[in-house]
């Protein structure tokens, strides 16, 4: 049904109810809509079906006499399915719980064993951080030093002991 059709709704119900013929402006707008048609031909047949089963209903029909006994079977063995199916699900959530505490315990202890350096391989790492290439000596220049250094006002370069003798005249 189309929204603009919404406002034939209750009609359409009352002539499907009644069994009696639409309105003259109901009649009209089936003729141009083929979605209300079809609604009113559908809810014509279910009227159908249902007057058909008034009188079954109006004698008393009984079920046939083992229905109660196998709907109560049935809500058995479904409630059985259930409780076996609940138990499977708390199984698999206790092992995925389980699962995943090892893991965590695992991760945890890799990261703290993985820090650790034992103090063998600590010193021999200060070592080769401390290494020197034999010919770092050769590059050495006598007057590296002096060159590191600049002297303040008055200073020299080079510290040259001066002789006592020189010193007294």
């Amino acid at each position: 049904m189309k929204n603009a059709c919404k406002e034939w709704k209750d009609q359409l119900l009352e002539a499907a109810l009644s069994g009696a013929e639409a309105s003259g402006d109901l009649q009209e707008h089936l003729r141009k809509c083929e979605s209300c048609t079809a609604e009113l031909k559908n809810l014509e047949e279910r009227r159908a079906r249902l007057d058909e089963l008034m009188p079954l209903v109006a004698r008393g029909a009984e079920p046939s006499a083992g229905f109660r006994v196998r709907v109560l079977a049935a809500a058995e063995a479904n409630s059985e399915r259930k409780r076996a199916s609940h138990w499977r699900a708390w199984t698999l959530a206790g092992a995925t719980a389980t699962a995943m505490v090892v893991l965590v315990v695992g991760v945890v202890w890799y990261r703290e064993t993985s820090r650790k350096i034992p103090a063998g391989e600590l010193e021999l790492a200060q070592k080769l951080a401390e290494w020197r290439a034999p010919s770092d000596a050769l590059l050495v220049t006598p007057g590296q030093e002096i060159l590191r250094t600049t002297p303040k006002l008055g200073e020299s370069y080079l510290k040259v002991p001066a002789n006592k003798s020189e010193e007294e005249r």
